[in-house]
This record gives C-alpha cells, sequence and structure tokens, in this order.
C-alpha cells in the first residue's frame, strides 16, 4: 500500500486525501476532527502525515 503513495509528499492536504480515498475533501474534515485520522493544524491549513493515511486504512482493512 504504501507503494501506491510513494509518488505524494509526506504530508497531505485534505485535497490530495480525498483524491487518495475517493471521497469529498468534507469527509477528509470530518475523519480529521472525530479523530479517525490523525493531523497536524498550521494556521487554517490541515496536513495528514501520509503515515498517518496509512495506518487508517490498514486500521479500516481489518474491520472489513
Amino acid at each position: 500500500m504504501e507503494n501506491l503513495l510513494e509518488n505524494y509528499p509526506l504530508f497531505l492536504s485534505t485535497n490530495d486525501v480525498a483524491t487518495i480515498l475517493g471521497v469529498t475533501p468534507r469527509t477528509v474534515r470530518h475523519l480529521v476532527n472525530t479523530g479517525k485520522i490523525y493531523s497536524l493544524r498550521i494556521g487554517n491549513l490541515i496536513r495528514i502525515p501520509k503515515d498517518s493515511l496509512i495506518s487508517y486504512l490498514y486500521e479500516n482493512k481489518r474491520r472489513t
């Protein structure tokens, strides 16, 4: 799975994550606000570490 994300930077925007997951940026913000995906806030910007997204994907893969 990490290989699929190797072309992305270490910190992703909500738009990047939305594109990867095939959801809207609003859904990504909801995942961040509910603590399901760890993120960093820099002023008004939300940045999601690539490792955090990978962890989220592995956690949800185990649940299905």
